[in-house]
């Protein structure tokens, strides 16, 4: 009888280490896809995922928040095109704004000098009175890239302050229009306003300019960071010095959305696939007897892997450590109003 124990015992233990193998082998296993997920520009939606920083959905009445700037993650490792894999547009140095320089309107002190609607998307119209939701973002000219992949994820209209000095007017010229040209999403959703300080206004055009640059639709990030190259030392000197009127820009962006409410964020916040559909959706469902704000938790992703698909994903890479709340290891009591256990 013990010994008939003994071998019930040892087929036990047996079993419990052949489980043990199999739940590791599936945990490996799963580790491996969540680290080659497929492109994020084609992933199905999830309103619950934001790549750096946490922001609000505002009603459009509310006054803007001042939020610290965000750090720069890299971007999605593929983004989609309409053209083909080695499709390349030629740009040049003309302008595609339709602002006169001398007429924009001050801020209050005087400083930045702001234009409304110096490119509106040309659909940005249509989409407005489509979406409850108006995304309101800001940049200067060495982020821009990353609208690339918002406009991929926000299918609702986008409203860009962008601020650019000097030799960097010219320049945003030129990758605008290479946004416009490459990526259909962008030009369609994406309505472009303008700031510039007082200290250093724009040039029309760039001296010495390559008549026959041709820049690739498939690298954005590469595209920019070759234009931006053409800045002389002594403008990158001035920009690093010059403080960064992000606030202004945060509401020219907000006040030129023409939708009820404005989810206000900074360029390289990369919003789940469809979040503009899901909001819709959440803002027809609640009821808001006065002012109120939504609060979307956002999470820092590992930079070995690809934009999560849906809510489960997100969780998988946080139990493996591969995402955290923003700033939960740099600042964590500036994100508490988020409450990420929920």
């Amino acid at each position: 009888m013990k010994f008939f124990c003994f071998q019930i015992g040892c087929r036990l233990w047996n079993l419990s280490i052949v489980s043990v193998l199999i739940l590791t082998f599936s945990n490996i296993l799963l580790t491996i896809r969540l680290l080659h997920s497929t492109d994020c520009s084609r992933q199905a939606p999830g309103p619950d995922l934001l790549r750096l920083q946490q922001h609000q959905v505002q009603d459009i009445r509310t006054a803007g928040q001042n939020h610290a700037p965000s750090p720069h993650l890299p971007p999605c490792k593929q983004v989609n095109s309409t053209n083909g894999p080695s499709a390349t547009v030629p740009v040049t140095n003309t302008s595609i704004f339709h602002i006169d320089l001398r007429l924009g309107r001050w801020d209050a002190r005087r400083l930045y000098k702001l234009f409304d609607f110096a490119l509106p998307g040309d659909r940005f119209a249509e989409l407005s009175e489509r979406y409850s939701v108006c995304l309101a973002t800001q940049s200067s000219l060495e982020k821009l890239q990353s609208l690339v992949q918002v406009a991929h994820h926000w299918s609702g209209p986008i409203s860009a302050a962008v601020f650019a000095a000097g030799e960097e007017y010219p320049l945003l010229q030129l990758y605008v229009s290479f946004l416009r040209r490459c990526f259909p999403v962008v030009r369609d959703r994406v309505s472009f306003h303008l700031a510039y300080p007082k200290d250093l206004p724009p040039l029309q055009t760039l001296p010495n300019f390559p008549s026959n640059l041709q820049l690739d639709c498939h690298r954005p990030e590469a595209a920019l960071t070759g234009l931006v190259r053409f800045r002389k030392p002594e403008t990158v000197k001035w920009r690093t010095k010059f403080p960064y009127p992000q606030n202004h820009l945060r509401n020219l962006a907000r006040r030129n959305c023409q939708t009820s409410y404005v989810f206000l964020t900074d360029v390289d916040i990369i919003p789940s696939a469809r979040l503009a559909d899901g909001l819709d959706v959440f803002l027809t469902n609640v009821k808001c007897t006065n002012l109120c704000a939504y609060v979307i938790p956002t999470y820092e992703l590992d930079e070995r892997v690809n934009f999560p698909r849906n809510k489960t994903d997100l969780i998988r890479l946080a139990k493996k450590g591969l995402a955290r709340p923003f700033h939960h290891r740099v600042f964590i009591y500036n994100q508490y109003a988020t409450n990420f256990s929920r």
